[in-house]
Parts: structure tokens; sequence; C-alpha cells
């Protein structure tokens, strides 16, 4: 917490330590050790307030950072809000950008939205990306008016730093950059098809690990928390050997093929295990202790590449791709909705990278459904399943609950809610799922 009161004067903020009160009931209320609290101002008549709240448990729940926000927001419109756990060693930063939701029928008016978008700060985490959005808060860089600094462009200032699409865009220009970077530098392939598709599946898994490396599945002794594919580069760097030591050759080509695409009923020398009776596995020593992982991406092509001797990635093109792309950026895997999101990399990444990128998607008829259009078709299955369920309800009444949460119009809102707890529902062409 020192440190935080110790940021915000060097964003010129002038330090305040104001208790608020929060009419929370039930769970929302317990969640809390502490209650709000004026930690900072800025601008004239200190209309831009900065707020910290005090999670009683080891997680920061979405769930109740939103009733803390939405029970504020109406006497402190112009605010960041900051919420830690209970021991300080996790926090969020949480911007709430007021914006106009698009007419979803022509008899309907538009109206205001929040969107809540936070960065995610922990001992854990990359902070790459949150120093240069939070430096972002500074007021100093923010120009003043005539008559001074007002709230309003110290809002859109935060707006703009805690915009998600900036730092995805930054992302994939980095990605672009490395990924025709590495795709020169593999050796053995001949043909610019072949060496693209090659590239391609060497960056979707080495992407996809980045992200499961959060989750906590891979293990590497000595490891840094959640920090997999790092801890494997520096103890091939340490440990390499020979007149041609490979990475690729050396780690990552039984982590795909061996490790992650093994059974874990089927121990290859203690693949998944990372233990044999008597002593310790080989292979465990290689690539540590990580799990089967179906699905198809750690198989072997069928054009017999993954096989070949004679491809050879550089080292400095593995290393292009830990130190250059993945150490920059702070990747997330929580469950981001089009009003709740984290400002960092998420899996949906994957898809933008596959539409831009991906060679032979047209003729093999593969194709990425954006965020926005897979949350507009659930939401619309959804209505059409409440509306068939429950006839007496009014379509306009449903169509607010699921669009807004708003279940005002219902006769039986409980029954409705207890609909939607109940159903099942089947996808049979998710594809990836993401």
């Amino acid at each position: 917490m020192d440190a935080c009161r110790r940021l915000l004067p060097d964003l010129n903020y002038s330090s305040k330590n104001s208790p608020l009160k929060v009419g929370l009931t039930g769970e929302a209320a317990k969640a809390l050790k502490a209650s709000p609290t004026l930690i900072a101002a800025g601008g004239e008549g200190d209309e831009f307030q900065v707020i910290h709240t005090q999670l009683a448990g080891a997680n920061l729940l979405r769930t109740v950072e939103r009733a803390v926000i939405t029970a504020l927001l109406p006497a402190h419109p112009y605010t960041l809000f900051i919420f830690s756990n209970a021991d300080h060693s996790r926090w969020h930063f949480v911007n709430v950008k007021v914006a106009r939701k698009e007419k979803s029928d022509e008899n309907r008016d538009t109206r205001l939205r929040r969107l809540f978008r936070r960065i995610s700060i922990s001992v854990d985490d990359r902070l790459r990306t949150a120093t240069e959005r939070i430096a972002m808060l500074d007021l100093a860089a923010i120009q003043p008016e005539l008559f001074g600094l007002s709230a309003l462009p110290i809002q859109q200032r935060h707006d703009d730093a805690f915009d998600v699409e900036a730092v995805t865009s930054e992302f994939f220009k980095e990605y672009r950059r490395v990924f025709e970077a590495v795709e020169g530098a593999i050796k053995g392939l001949r043909g610019a098809e072949n060496r693209r598709l090659y590239t391609q599946r060497l960056f979707n898994r080495l992407m996809f690990i980045a992200f499961i490396q959060k989750k906590g599945w891979l293990k590497f002794p000595g490891m840094a928390e959640n920090e997999y594919l790092e801890a494997l580069w520096k103890d091939y760097r340490e440990k390499k050997k020979g007149d041609d030591p490979n990475f690729y050759r050396d780690r990552l080509s039984h982590l795909f093929f061996r490790g992650l695409n093994t059974p874990n009923d089927v121990n290859i020398v203690g693949a998944n295990t990372g233990k044999v009776v008597g002593k310790p596995s080989f292979l465990a020593g290689l690539i540590g202790d990580v799990p089967y992982l179906n699905g198809g991406l750690f198989e072997k092509s069928d054009d017999g590449t993954d096989d070949d001797s004679s491809i050879v990635v550089p080292d400095k093109a593995i290393d292009a791709v830990i130190n250059e792309l993945f150490a920059r950026f702070n990747f997330t895997v929580s469950e981001s909705t089009p009003l709740d999101v984290e400002v960092a990399v998420d899996p949906e990444m994957l898809g933008k990278v596959f539409e831009e990128l991906v060679t032979g998607r047209h003729e093999s008829g593969s194709y990425y459904t954006p965020k926005p259009i897979v949350s507009f078709m659930c939401r619309e299955a959804l209505k059409g399943y409440l509306e068939t369920k429950f006839p007496g309800e009014r379509k306009d009444a449903i169509a607010a609950f699921v669009d807004e949460h708003t279940a005002v119009g219902l006769r039986d809102g409980e029954a409705v809610l207890d609909a939607l707890r109940k159903v099942k529902v089947c996808d049979p062409a998710c594809g990836s799922g993401a």
C-alpha cells in the first residue's frame, strides 16, 4: 500500500486519506476487509478522485469490484478505482468508461453503458504493459484548460490509458515483426508457403504455451511462477553442451511431441510425471512436469516437416520470440466480456493472428469469429430460448434482461434466472473455443 501511495504523488495527484461509506449488503459487504478510502485527487477542486478498496480474500473478485464501483460511482463520477487483496500482493486498477450502447433494434433507444477495464498487477506478472499504461495517467502530461485542469480531460486521459485495443495493436505489430524475422531465419525449408506454414505452427504452439503457463499447468525446477518458457530457455542456455546445441531440437521438440502430446496414462520415461522408479527422468530434466494436451496442436504435421532433421530453427529465433515479444507483454487467461476486460494480451489475440497471418484459410474454409459477434449470437440465442420457454413474458423485457442485466420488466425474474442456470448449450462447430 505504501508503494501505491508513493506512486500517485509521482503522477502529480495530491494525497488524501478519507474513508467513504458504501451501501453494500450480503456477500459483497463481507468481501471487504476495509471500507473504501479516497487516497488521492487531481484537477481543479479535486474533482477527479482515486479510491482504494481492500478486499478480504486472496483473490480479487470482479463481482465484488463491480458492486463497490456501482455503489460509489453516482457520487464519484470521475474516479480511478484501485483494489487490492488481503495482503496487498494483487492489485486491480479499474477504469470505468461510459459509452453509448448501439441500438439493438429500431424500436429501442440508445442507452449509456459502463465498460469496466482493469490493469492487473501482481508479483508474478510482467509489468511492462502496466507500467507504460499507468505512466500515461500523469497529470503533468495533460494540457490545462483556460481555467485550470478539469475532471473531463483527466477522465479522457484515463480512458485512453486503459484502451485494450491500443495494447492489442501494439502486440500485433510486434508479433508481425518477430514472426517475419523468425520466418526468414529458419533454415532447410523450400518455398515461401512451406516456410510460412512451418512458422505459423511454431508460433501457434509457442503462443498457446504462453497462455497456458499462466494457468500454472507447466512446471520446471526453479522457475518463477507462471514463467515456464523463460525457465526452460534459461536452463538450456546454462547447460547447453556440444558443438551444435539447439533449443528447438534439444528442448522444444521433446516438449511438443513427447510431453504435451503424451496421454497422462502413458509415461514415456516420466514425460508426464517427472519421475520414474529409482532414478530421475532424463526427459523431465529437459522439459519439467507437463500435462497431456489433447486437440491436435502438438501432433506432428502430416507434411513430415516436424520429423525433418534438416530443418533448423536457430536459437536467435527463439530468443526473439521469448525476449523481444513475450517478455514485453502481460498475458491473461481471465474471462473477459464485452463490458468487462483486462488491459492485457488475451486469448482472442490467437484469433486476430489467425485472421491476419494464416495462409490458406480461405481455401480451407477456416475463419475466426470476433468476440463481439460471438457475444451478439449468444445473446440472441438466449433471447430465443427464453421467449420460447416463457411465452407470457414480454419480448422487450427478456431483451433488456439479457442485454442490460435488468429484470425490472419481467413478471417472474427468478424463474427466468433459474432457467438460465439450468440450460445446456452445445456448439458443434466451436473451433478453438476462443
